[in-house]
């Protein structure tokens, strides 16, 4: 599981930064979150593959958020796609991608999948339960509403447990043979030997291993959604728009949080590491201003254009 920075700014771009979009990759298949301009230039220089990008979540539809998600579109339909593209995001996200093909007489040929998230309130037993938009054989996605200035969603892509490290001293002391058995078992399935033993999962494989979460939460004030979708999360991608608490007030009145606030929340959901993005462009050597917030949560990252993270496989200890 890998997370590329593509663009790490809000509102405007820079000379440094392009505006918020994340992509990660994961058995093959590539997620994007939000869709700021240049995103499709910024996918071309990481070389990532057009063919892998499956699902498209927006958070919400700010410009710096979906403005490049047109540019992406027709560079599929250029690229020769025929497979379905699969949108998440607020009310109003249909509206915006039908009408601006309409406008520009563009020609979309393959199939797009539009799932539009209502603010409906979320049933009582949390995002998991209650704001599943993906479900998958290996992995899950949830969103739930954000504290923001209009309509935003967080979201958290999760992997699905994994079965247990496969013992083979133990399968040899079973005599079980080597082959499509093992995987059977590997797999969660209980199987039955050529002497009619039967063979439980639990008998061969260590305990489950839980699988990786990265949360992906911009342009919100800290909130109960945010750290619900934050727990105990391996990465939490988390809007650091305004660093100091001087700007405080007007990281409230706008919708977003200073980092001080991002790093009590990670504190709290349990979180692994967390990465601060869509910086206000009034801002340059952001990296002088973190040793002071690693004090309340040591594991800070800065997000930067093209930078990459991997999301190691969970091992039981």
């Amino acid at each position: 599981m890998r997370i590329i920075f593509l663009g790490t700014t809000s509102g405007v771009p820079t000379k440094e930064r392009r505006l918020s979009a994340t992509a990660v990759v994961y058995n093959g298949e590539l997620f994007l979150f939000d869709c700021g301009e240049g995103t499709q230039m910024q996918i071309r220089k990481v070389g990532l593959r057009w063919g892998a990008l499956n699902r498209i979540f927006i958070s919400h539809l700010h410009g710096d958020h979906i403005i490049g998600l047109l540019g992406v579109l027709m560079s599929l339909q250029v690229g020769g796609r025929d497979s379905p593209i699969f949108l998440y995001g607020p009310t109003g996200l249909e509206e915006y991608v039908q009408m601006s093909i309409r406008l520009m007489q563009a020609r979309i040929r393959y199939e797009l999948v539009i799932k539009e998230i209502t603010p409906a309130p979320f049933d009582k037993g949390g995002v998991v339960s209650g704001g599943v938009i993906c479900d998958e054989k290996n992995y899950y996605v949830a969103c739930a509403p954000l504290e923001h200035r209009i309509f935003t969603l967080g979201y958290a892509l999760v992997e699905k447990d994994k079965p247990g490290k496969f013992n083979v001293e133990k399968a040899e002391q079973l005599g079980i043979p080597e082959g499509p058995i093992r995987t059977q078992i590997q797999r969660g399935e209980e199987v039955v030997l050529d002497n009619g033993t039967r063979i439980f999962p639990d008998d061969i494989l260590g305990p489950p291993r839980k699988g990786r979460r990265i949360a992906y939460c911009l342009d919100t004030s800290p909130g109960e959604n945010a750290e619900k979708l934050a727990s105990e999360a391996d990465v939490l991608i988390y809007d650091g728009t305004f660093f100091s608490d001087e700007h405080q007030t007007l990281a409230r009145k706008t919708g977003h949080s200073t980092w001080r606030e991002a790093a009590e929340l990670a504190r709290k959901a349990g979180v692994k590491k967390l990465v601060l993005t869509h910086f206000s462009p009034r801002y340059t050597a952001l990296e002088k201003f973190l040793p002071a917030f690693q004090t309340i949560f040591p594991e800070i990252i800065l997000a930067s254009d093209l930078m990459e993270i991997e999301v190691d496989i969970k091992e039981n200890t």
